[in-house]
């Protein structure tokens, strides 16, 4: 049996599926969007609550089977949300928030809630499966559906770990980085709405130009709260990202931003003075250079 997530008290959910031949159970799920926003629906006709934490009522979930297999395999859920404009995100419907970009990158994890009839205190959480939206959701006015590939999709990649190359090998704000994400958070608000694009918005920061490219922008207030975006460019205050936001950013609307490295030596001495940590290898010949 897999490890339960929660229990009521230490070896209470195997005691109660060792002792019954018929059980309440509900599925429950929890989305993390790609800002940080966390999202909880039941499966269930009615909410789950477990001592600090509430999956209430929210969309008409569907979902395909799950899997369980010895080695290491990707697998995937298919997920189809059905809701009307009453189930909202940010005080947007949720079916339009998911069609334009709001669920792209989400994490997400099904459990399962035991008891020992309805209406009784739930005993147990038990993990079923865990993952990324990995396609892009299809949605109609009524139903979105989209699939979530499991954690193993990140172990299917074809390179070597170590690779030698003019870039640094860190991600920016990583362990092997070492910098503190938090020391380069910038509040910013929001001085001109999105274009029609819904990628480029103004604001008061007066960082040099470039400075937040491939960064990130979170918000925090607006329809668009808990939702990130890679910046494509940053130039006098104006901020623009590779993918739309799901709603269009309002005047107001707050955002916390990220500044962006380019992963070349002099940008990691000069903007952030780490060049200690730097993983590149600049002076290796091009292919092209001949001997």
């Amino acid at each position: 049996m897999r490890t339960p997530s929660w229990e009521s008290s230490a070896g209470a959910l195997v005691a109660l599926l060792n002792s019954s031949t018929q059980v309440h159970m509900a599925d429950v799920y929890t989305l993390t969007l790609s800002g940080g926003t966390v999202l909880r629906y039941s499966g269930s006709d009615t909410p789950v609550t477990i001592p600090g934490t509430t999956w209430s009522l929210g969309p008409v979930i569907r979902r395909g089977n799950t899997r369980r297999r010895v080695g290491v395999t990707v697998d995937s859920l298919s997920l189809s949300l059905a809701a009307d404009a009453t189930v909202q995100v940010n005080s947007v419907a949720l079916l339009p928030f998911i069609a334009a970009g709001g669920f792209d990158g989400a994490r997400v994890v099904l459990e399962r809630a035991f008891a020992a009839a309805a209406g009784s205190p739930w005993v147990g959480l038990l993990p079923l499966f865990q993952g990324r939206v990995s396609a892009v959701p299809s949605a109609s006015r009524y139903e979105a559906s989209f699939t979530v590939a499991s954690d193993g999709e990140l172990l299917d990649t074809m390179i070597p770990r170590n690779v030698y190359q003019p870039g640094c090998g860190n991600t920016l704000f990583d362990t092997a980085c070492g910098l503190a994400k938090a020391s380069y958070a910038v509040a910013t608000t929001a001085t001109g709405a999105t274009d029609a694009a819904r990628t480029t918005f103004n604001t008061a920061l007066a960082q040099a130009t470039s400075y937040f490219a491939q960064g990130w922008a979170v918000g925090v207030t607006g329809p668009n709260a808990g939702v990130g975006r890679t910046i494509k460019a940053f130039a006098a205050g104006a901020i623009t990202t590779i993918q739309p936001w799901p709603v269009a950013v309002g005047i107001g609307d707050t955002f916390t931003v990220y500044p962006g490295c380019d992963k070349l030596q002099a940008t990691c001495s000069a903007k952030f003075a780490n060049l200690a940590r730097f993983r590149g290898h600049p002076y290796v010949p091009a292919p092209e250079t001949i001997l």
